[in-house]
């Protein structure tokens, strides 16, 4: 795939602002701790803030790692088929570690329903993580406070697809709206947060594609301001030594 030149200032210029902005919040309470402007009391607090900040970072620059590999080296998405175990309500509940706090901040509750279900697939489980990371990452950016994300596994009988639903109120986009073309932002989005980098749920559709060999998709209702997103993954199958009691 290749960009024209407009389309890789744009991703390089939201990238850099997004990267730029936490790590300058990381050095600003690191500063304030120091000279004393932060009392002791509050460093825990801070602290847990600063963690936040520093792990979205990461996660921004693993989301341009992997659009560099999975759109310029066909080598490295074989080699991320490799042959491991993807535990679904594992990697959920670790990827949700990253946005609890922020989520707690909007007063959003995040539940994985049926959580003792040891829905898996083979695969790469750090991109799968990343996956959902950048799902909940929207979810909690985009999410109206005060509500409720249900994130839901189940594999389907008749495809023997193992399915995951992450649904929730929050802002919205128009059905035209190609979500998972990289560089896209929804207008509706562009009001919450004036940048982004356009990149996290493009990652999301190249990873599910590419290595999963599975689809992604989403939807809004705008009736009841309900996101849906679905991923669709072959091959599922029920984690037995995973199991209670094995």
């Amino acid at each position: 795939m290749r960009l024209d030149e407009d389309k890789i200032l744009y991703l390089l210029a939201n990238f850099t602002h997004q990267v730029i902005n936490p790590l300058n919040g990381v050095i600003g309470t690191i500063d304030n701790m120091i000279d004393g402007t932060i009392s002791r009391d509050k460093f825990d607090t801070r602290l847990r803030g600063v963690r936040g900040q520093l792990e979205t970072t990461i996660s921004l620059i693993r989301n341009l790692a992997f659009f560099a590999q999975y759109t310029a080296d066909y080598a490295q998405v074989e080699q991320d088929k490799m042959d491991k175990i993807c535990v679904i309500p594992q990697l959920i509940i670790e990827a949700l570690r990253f946005y609890q706090e922020q989520a707690q901040q909007k007063r959003i509750s995040i539940e994985l329903l049926e959580k003792g279900k040891q829905h898996a697939v083979k695969g790469n489980p750090d991109l799968l993580r990343q996956v959902f990371m950048n799902i909940f990452d929207n979810g909690v950016k985009y999410g109206i406070a005060e509500t409720t994300i249900e994130i839901k596994n189940w594999i389907q009988k008749s495809t023997g697809n193992l399915i995951v639903t992450i649904s929730g109120p929050s802002v919205g986009f128009d059905k035209n709206e190609e979500i998972f073309v990289l560089g896209t932002r929804g207008q509706a989005a562009r009001g919450v947060l004036s940048s982004g980098s356009g990149i996290g749920l493009h990652v999301c559709k190249l990873i599910i594609e590419n290595v999963f060999g599975g689809k992604i998709s989403a939807e809004h209702a705008p009736k009841t301001n309900m996101t849906t997103f679905e991923i669709r993954l072959p091959g599922g199958f029920i984690n037995e030594r995973s199991l209670p009691g094995d």
